[in-house]
């Protein structure tokens, strides 16, 4: 991992960095107001129990059936950011993915439904993960306020596309909605010719959908009190002002805590973070080599790109969606009176590697601390031993 420890002072940085543009920096600030909800997004959308659900991509190349479909920022990132809402009662349809599918739940309470006819239920709210096994028909209910809101990560810039369980095949049909053969939905007025549309799964395929238990469903599940969150996690935690904490959720992520372990190991390509400062904190400067996303959830948040007179500096609201390219220096910081949080999206199944700041570095060292070979924080006196 970058950083560790070497005969010099170990403050060199990994290979040159990326300078954020301004027009890039400004697209990968998405807040909620840039929003786009597409109301025709999916097959089921005209079915009565799934009238007036809505589905937005903001990052990625995009997983809408709608050919139509408006993705806020196109950029491959390895991985999909979008979200539903729909109003109280309304359903999202069983429907299956070849990749990941997280779900982040910020707002409401929610019903999972597990199966092609759903018989497995579990239930989720407010700063809840779940991490949907792939090869599994899953759909979902609005149980709370309409106002109740869902961001999804999914995995790949090719997500496989997606498979309708066949009954809601054959209601979408009685509505008028079919689904080509490239899985685009549409409207052909009269009953198209068979062999023009995707037909339902067969018994026996279906019959080769994977299946879990209840309680191997409910491992897919990181609740608030399951989070674990260490204060020790990065590098620049050491110094003053930095009191920033990490709860890793999805692969082994940003932590540089050796005694972390994520609740869910399984390959994702990409992790998944909680992270929560207190009041004035920041990370300090770094860069990683993978894209990454942040969700700002409760708190007040800075997001700072780049470094000398190329700084740039934005202070978006609660519930935005971020982007920072690969490769660029950054630090966030909680800008208010209270503590900030988010989730933190990172591309790549390996653990995080973090190229700190010289000035991080050196801070960290007089403080007696550094980064090992393994991109662990370690104390100074074992580093410097061999």
């Amino acid at each position: 991992m970058s950083n560790a420890l070497s005969p010099d002072p170990g403050l060199t940085a990994g290979g040159a960095a990326v300078t954020v543009t301004p027009e890039r920096f400004s697209a990968g600030i998405i807040e909620p107001a840039d929003f786009i909800a597409d109301t025709e997004a999916f097959l089921d959308v005209r079915i009565a129990r799934s009238k007036g659900k809505a589905s937005y991509s903001m990052i990625g190349p995009g997983v809408s059936q709608n050919a139509d479909q408006s993705v806020n920022l196109t950029e491959a990132h390895g991985f999909n950011i979008g979200a539903a809402s729909m109003p109280h009662g309304v359903v999202n349809n069983p429907h299956m993915h070849y990749t990941a599918e997280v779900f982040v739940c910020t707002r409401g309470e929610w019903e999972f439904a597990v199966g092609e006819h759903g018989e497995q239920r579990l239930d989720i709210g407010p700063n809840t993960v779940f991490s949907v096994p792939t090869w599994v028909f899953r759909g979902f209910t609005n149980t709370g306020p309409d106002d109740g809101w869902l961001f999804t990560a999914l995995g790949g810039d090719d997500t496989g596309g997606i498979l309708w369980a066949p009954h809601v095949l054959a209601e979408a049909a009685e509505t008028g909605l079919y689904l080509r053969p490239d899985y685009s939905v549409f409207e052909p007025g009269d009953v198209p010719p068979a062999d023009s549309v995707v037909s339902p799964l067969s018994a026996d395929v279906l019959a080769g959908i994977d299946s879990y238990t209840d309680a191997e469903l409910e491992q897919c599940v990181v609740r608030p009190d399951d989070r674990r969150w260490s204060a020790d996690a990065l590098l620049s935690t050491v110094l003053d002002g930095h009191d920033v904490e990490v709860a890793p959720v999805i692969g082994h992520g940003l932590s540089q805590d050796r005694s972390q372990r994520p609740p869910i190991t399984s390959p994702h390509g990409f992790s998944v973070d909680w992270i929560r400062a207190h009041p004035g904190a920041g990370t300090g400067l770094h860069r990683i080599d993978q894209p990454q996303v942040l969700i700002l959830g409760e708190g007040s948040w800075s997001v700072a790109v780049n470094t000398g007179a190329e700084a740039l500096i934005a202070e978006p609201e609660a519930g935005s969606v971020i982007s920072v390219p690969a490769g660029a220096w950054r630090t966030f910081r909680s800008a208010g009176d209270g503590p900030a949080d988010a989730v933190v999206v990172t591309g790549g199944e390996a653990a995080t590697e973090i190229t700190w700041s010289d000035e991080i570095l050196r801070a960290a060292r007089s403080a007696g601390w550094g980064v090992d070979a393994g991109g662990y924080r370690a104390p100074i006196e074992l580093l410097a031993r061999p």
